[in-house]
């Protein structure tokens, strides 16, 4: 069947049922989903519906978010024609049939290292914060290591018992973020951002409304694009908030898409980024 598009919007999702081949979904198939990622700590997450599975795929994609012994790994690429950049690596928490309407409808929520970390747990003792993370990794068979920043040495041994989330809180000072992206992990100051690469962001690059600010934060929603991600930086350029207008740090990204719907967009909270560090 040829690809259809609407406005050129692009996507490519790849699931890996337990049982069963990889199911690749693509254009004229319709997706719609939400995603939400931050540095402030913790999982990104996404929901994706998917439209008109067969029967058998549907099946390979049910799932209790109470069977967390079931990994089903998701890969999920957006963009347009000729230009898809990947959005959403994780495993899928939960998944779901229903009927809506005339349409078969199969609804995957899915956490980003979820796997893992509802499944791992440590137990021992380390020398050195480093040391700690990558001993905690160690019992995470499916998350790597991302830029992690330098950090305060330990005084003494380091005692490690308990799930990834809490162990991970304990050891960033105040001032430093650890978050979970494509299955990597990140530990980063706040002055510290992870590329240089600074993507322009305007009315004819995709910005679709005035920004804002609110306690140093700034918030402005654009066309879904990719190359916006958090912990990187930005170049906002408003005609009608010029005084906002600056180079920021993505704190969070909020997505909202469908295919063959109204929604193709994003919401970007970010804070000015004076002084910062290329990690």
């Amino acid at each position: 069947m040829p690809r259809q598009y609407r406005f050129n919007r692009d996507f490519a999702l790849e699931v890996q049922p337990v049982n069963g081949p990889a199911i690749e979904v693509v254009p004229p198939m319709r997706v719609a989903f939400d995603a939400s990622k931050a540095v402030s700590g913790g999982l990104n997450k996404m929901i994706i519906r998917v439209y008109n599975l067969n029967e058998q795929h549907r099946l390979g994609l049910a799932k209790d978010a109470e069977d967390q012994t079931k990994r089903i790994p998701i890969q999920f690429s957006v963009g347009y024609v000729d230009m898809l950049r990947l959005l959403f690596k994780g495993t899928v928490h939960r998944g779901e049939n229903y009927r809506e309407g005339p349409d078969f409808v199969t609804e995957l929520e899915c956490l980003d290292g979820g796997y893992d970390f509802l499944n791992s747990f440590t137990s021992r003792t380390v020398k050195g914060k480093r040391k700690a993370i990558e001993a905690i990794l160690g019992d995470m068979p499916n998350t790597t290591p991302g830029k992690l920043t330098e950090q305060t040495p330990l005084l003494r041994p380091k005692v490690l018992v308990g799930a990834p989330g809490k162990l991970f809180d304990s050891l960033v000072d105040e001032g430093e973020t650890w978050f979970i992206e494509d299955e990597k992990l990140y530990v980063v100051k706040d002055k510290e951002v992870l590329s240089n690469f600074v993507p322009l962001v305007r009315a004819d690059t995709g910005l679709l409304n005035t920004p804002t600010r609110e306690q140093a934060k700034v918030t402005f929603d654009t066309l879904l694009n990719p190359t916006l991600r958090i912990g990187h930086l930005c170049d906002v350029e408003s005609q009608s908030a010029p005084h906002l207008n600056g180079i920021y740090k993505i704190d969070a990204i909020s997505y909202e898409g469908d295919n063959y719907g109204d929604k193709w967009a994003q919401s970007v909270v970010a804070l000015p980024a004076q002084g910062y560090k290329v990690l």
